[in-house]
């Protein structure tokens, strides 16, 4: 082999492995060059490898870092368990199309008017007083990940040094804002000892999901809620806090912004909780930030779809998203117990319950080396070593049917695995 695919090949596993995470600078290539005893220019073919494996990148006059990943979620075929969405085939159509018929049917084309930037009056209105949230702060928006763009670009400056995260946390947030400081997770929410070494003067965010975890499943306790909103205030900094699925929590504690209104960002996407296709969402931002981000969702020209603005407000208004959501999680508990029946049948499968949501997070107490498996790896949402062991599967974006016979296959996918 030669030298430099030897070079690269050792810098690649240590990357894999953990010694080197996304954000972080490898050794030199003067460095590198004299551990090999070789000249520098085997060392810049092996980066040069690197790059083309997109594993690393060169910053000019700073040296070279480890690459973050960049991830396009895709909706999941058949047998799939990757995507968390829920599937359209569930969706309330035939409500909808009364709804829409009924838009044009009143206002014409109206309907396909534009809304203000920070969306349309009456949904805001409309969603205030659903999610008891003060309507003078909410802004619409085409889903969470939308939201935590327009987070990114009003806090821009060195972000990536000034924001802390969940360990594990939602992949689509490791590759928005660079991810580099983490806290552990608990059964309960952050690990509060490593969030303290953690806050200093350059902190100015935490992003996390406290109803709902991503990918854990857990929530967060009232003691951790009321911990974490404290340092909030005294330290102080912004929590980002990422509502996902509240709806399938049967009683669910406060929320940040209920408990630390002036230093929380809340996002909610309305996407995860009806269709993918209804790419809908909000925030509510402090009064203090919240002119900076109705100019900054202006400035990038982020306006969502008045239409669909309109079709939700009724949606909601007719009490169709209420009965959709009743319905849902009865689905979403019947499949989460069927799914749970299969894990269960595996003695290498752990899964620490309870778990709220679409997805199901489990541990293996042994590695998985298959080079295709049919859900999220653990990796995908943290860069600890530790995770690689866990994996998420998302259970509610097939039909009955096609639930049905990935079950099966899954079933079988274990046994293969795991099977003696």
């Amino acid at each position: 082999m030669s030298l430099f695919r030897e070079i690269a090949d050792r810098i690649e596993r240590e990357i894999r492995n953990g010694k080197y995470k996304p954000g972080e600078k490898i050794p030199s290539i003067r460095r590198l060059a004299s551990e090999f005893s070789c000249n520098k220019l085997t060392v810049h073919k092996a980066f040069e490898l690197l790059k083309k494996r997109c594993l690393i990148d060169n910053v000019v006059g700073s040296g070279t870092y480890v690459r973050f990943p960049e991830r396009i979620d895709e909706k999941g075929h058949l047998f799939d368990f990757r995507t968390s969405y829920i599937s359209e085939d569930f969706f309330p159509y035939l409500k909808a199309k009364e709804i829409f018929s009924g838009l044009f049917d009143r206002d014409r084309g109206a309907a396909l008017s534009s809304t203000p930037v920070e969306g349309d009056r009456r949904l805001i209105h409309v969603l205030g007083e659903t999610y008891r949230l003060p309507a003078d702060r909410i802004l619409i928006v085409s889903g969470a990940q939308q939201g935590l763009d327009l987070t990114a670009k009003v806090f821009a400056a060195r972000i990536s040094d000034s924001i802390l995260f969940e360990d594990p946390t939602y992949h689509g947030a490791i590759s928005l804002f660079r991810a580099k400081h983490f806290v552990p997770m608990e059964d309960d929410g952050p690990e509060l000892s490593t969030l303290d070494c953690k806050l200093n003067d350059q902190v100015r965010l935490f992003y996390t999901m406290p109803a709902v975890h991503n990918p854990t499943g857990v929530s967060y306790s009232r003691n951790k809620l009321e911990a974490v909103a404290e340092r909030a205030e005294r330290h102080p900094f912004y929590v980002i806090e990422d509502d996902f699925l509240s709806e399938f929590i049967e009683k669910p504690h406060p929320r940040f912004v209920d408990i630390c209104p002036g230093r929380t960002i809340y996002i909610k996407s309305l996407t995860q909780t009806t269709v993918s296709g209804l790419r809908l969402g909000f925030m509510v931002v402090p009064g203090e930030l919240y002119d900076k981000f109705v100019y900054t969702k202006y400035t990038s020209d982020l306006v969502c779809t008045g239409v669909l603005q309109k079709f939700l407000m009724e949606f909601i208004v007719r009490g169709d998203y209420e009965s959709y959501i009743a319905e849902t999680r009865e689905r979403v508990a019947e499949r989460q117990r069927r799914l749970l029946s299969i894990i269960e049948k595996q003695p290498e499968l752990n899964v620490h319950l309870p778990q709220h949501g679409y997805n199901l997070w489990v541990h293996s107490n042994r590695p998985i080396d298959s080079p295709y498996v049919p859900w999220s790896k653990g990796e995908e949402f943290s860069f600890s070593p530790k995770y690689r062991s866990c994996f998420r599967l998302s259970f509610m974006n097939m039909d009955d049917d096609a639930f049905q016979r990935a079950l099966a296959y899954l079933d079988s996918f274990f046994t293969s695995l795991f099977g003696d």
